[in-house]
């Protein structure tokens, strides 16, 4: 199946889209697609809402951090870690429920994740493209307002879908030897990969122009280089990075008790 392989060594994020729009049976495919994703213990604890409204598209494109691409593209796919469902069951039999552990925490989040990424694979067999919306998460109590989560329920990320309006490269990932370990970690390769990362990275010019909070460093006069660039976006005290309010929103959404 070398075929299959370099289809799915092709991916790379799309952000700008055409007119045409995404058929309902097209969308049914890849949601039927995603729901064929591993579900632990075939609990399925995720959910996804499907938005076409352009209404819609536009709050949410501002709740994403001025995202256009989600206000553009034809279908927007929110991935939901999604305990709501199980927690009636549990209900309607009179059984306890223990959704507040992060053990079901981390089941609900893989599972959307899981689902998420196949969606996107699904997508891409149609000839459509995507990007995975992390932004879902920035006003997150105001982005579950909008879409009616239930407690139990909360956005793991969005995905902006639609015909892609031009051709987009794949982006070079880190040697595998930076993040394939045999039978244990290796703290020790982790150096050397980064550093033949960081010369690709350089001769490829994917970080030119996308330095981040270069108010910051005034002084920094050497490559910026990707290792320069995670650096800066691990140290970065922003609310749009940290989102230092998830936690909170989490706990009262009934995750993340214990």
């Amino acid at each position: 199946m070398p075929e299959l392989l370099d289809f799915l060594n092709s991916h790379a994020s799309v952000r700008h889209f055409t007119d045409q729009d995404i058929r309902i049976d097209d969308e049914l495919t890849i949601c039927l697609t995603a729901e064929r994703s591993p579900t632990s213990s075939n609990l399925h604890a995720y959910s996804i809402i499907s938005v076409r409204d352009q209404s819609v598209k536009q709050t949410l494109a501002r709740l994403c951090g001025d995202q256009e691409h989600v206000a553009t593209c034809p279908l927007f796919l929110v991935f939901c870690a999604d305990l709501y469902r199980l927690s009636l069951l549990a209900k309607e039999r009179g059984y306890p429920f223990h959704g507040e552990y992060a053990e079901m925490f981390i089941v609900a989040t893989v599972d959307a994740a899981l689902a998420g990424g196949r969606a996107l694979i699904a997508a891409q067999a149609l000839g459509l493209a995507g990007v995975m919306v992390g932004g879902v998460r920035s006003k997150i109590e105001e982005t579950s307002n909008l879409l009616g989560l239930p407690e139990w329920v909360y956005p793991v990320m969005g995905m902006s879908l639609g015909y892609p309006a031009r051709p987009a490269k794949p982006r070079p990932r880190l040697p595998l030897r930076g993040l394939l370990f045999r039978e244990r970690y290796d703290t020790g390769a982790i150096a050397p990969a980064v550093k033949e990362y960081d010369q690709i990275m350089d001769q490829a010019g994917h970080l030119k122009g996308r330095e981040v909070e270069k108010e910051r460093y005034p002084r920094f006069d050497g490559v910026y280089s990707w290792s320069e660039h995670a650096a800066r976006r691990q140290a970065s005290e922003a609310p749009g990075s940290l989102r230092p309010h998830l936690l909170g929103y989490l706990q009262k959404q009934g995750f993340l008790k214990r």
